[in-house]
């Protein structure tokens, strides 16, 4: 797998990966908040200090990982994997 730090241009891969994998849980009670955000609002995360790696196999993306860096250390969230891609092996 090869992981990059996302650009604010990668925002639509961020959330593309994202509502893939969390429309399972659409409707789980209560659903997952993730389905509720857009691609504006996790740019202004971004804009706003948050960070993300995008993880790609086969130069396509299969999983991301969301992250603010504080004094107190690093906060992550929002950590989808393309469910054909959870428990596969990196080439």
């Amino acid at each position: 797998m090869e992981l990059v730090l996302a650009e604010i241009k990668d925002v639509p891969i961020i959330h593309k990966v994202m509502i893939q994998v969390f429309q399972e849980y659409a409707t789980a009670p209560p659903p997952s908040s993730a389905l509720s955000e857009t691609v504006e609002s996790i740019e202004q995360g971004i804009q706003a200090g948050e960070q993300a790696f995008i993880g790609y196999m086969e130069r396509e993306p299969v999983a991301m990982v969301r992250f603010k860096l504080s004094t107190q250390g690093i906060y992550f969230f929002r950590l989808p994997i393309i469910p054909e891609r959870q428990g596969a092996r990196a080439s």
